[in-house]
């Protein structure tokens, strides 16, 4: 940041907006080798197509990186997409600087699940509560430091551990521990939900099956949605999507 001078006129600040954005040094605790590579690409995008003004940012990690097809069925054109996939909590608290300098209307948050699904059994302290606070503080990150932003926390969708495993049955003997993720989904979203600082919209319960398990028809892999889950998605946002741009 530099400051820019002329005579007889008040300084003005010069700021590289490239700061705005982690670069490839940048190191996020427990990001994996494949998530550094999506995480650079995106970042690369969001410096060509900053958010600008009077935006609506949706924050996130694949299944919103996903929403970005589907942005017109909210009947408004200010709705940014700053998904990335593979994105994780730690990956979000890198990267909220942008999101305070333009300081949009809303932000809708939804992120959690790479957290769980990554290999955590050599990674014990990454609990639920340590999911928890990460996304609390990323939404306090962003109130804090851009006041008039509306924040929405969502609720973590849940998986379909046999649907997933159907379509990539090799990750039963990579990863025995993925039937109890849903556990570790549903822990996390207690915790954030009994926050009393941001509106917590509960997405995860429209998903759930009699088994509480995401719904095989709402998602094509048991993790990712399909368009049927898109739309109810959307169907349940739209509301609060309005509410903030009257």
């Amino acid at each position: 940041m530099a400051l820019s001078c002329l005579p007889f006129h008040s300084c003005t600040i010069n700021k590289d907006l490239s700061l705005l954005y982690p670069d490839s040094t940048t190191t996020v605790k427990y990001q994996l080798a494949w998530q550094k590579t999506f995480y650079q690409e995106r970042l690369n995008e969001f410096k060509t197509n900053p958010i600008g003004s009077n935006k609506i940012v949706f924050l996130g990690n694949s299944i919103t990186y996903g929403l970005r097809r589907w942005d017109e069925k909210f009947g408004n054109d200010n709705i940014v997409n700053r998904g990335i996939s593979g994105d994780i909590s730690n990956g979000i608290l890198k990267r909220l600087e942008e999101i305070i300098y333009y300081k949009p209307i809303a932000v809708f948050l939804l992120v959690g699940i790479n957290d769980f699904f990554d290999d955590n059994i050599s990674r014990p302290e990454r609990t639920p509560e340590y999911v928890a606070n990460n996304i609390l503080l990323a939404a306090k990150t962003i109130k804090d430091r851009s006041p008039k932003t509306k924040v929405y926390i969502q609720t973590i969708l849940p998986i379909n551990n046999q649907q997933y495993l159907d379509d990539k049955p090799h990750y039963q003997f990579l990863y025995p521990e993925y039937p109890s993720i849903n556990n570790q989904i549903n822990r996390t979203n207690e915790i954030i939900s009994k926050n009393n600082d941001f509106e917590i919209i509960d997405i995860n319960s429209h998903f759930l099956n009699k088994d509480r398990k995401m719904r095989r028809e709402l998602s094509r892999d048991g993790l990712h949605l399909n368009d049927r889950g898109y739309h109810e998605w959307i169907t349940i946002l739209k509301p609060f999507v309005d509410s903030v741009n009257k």
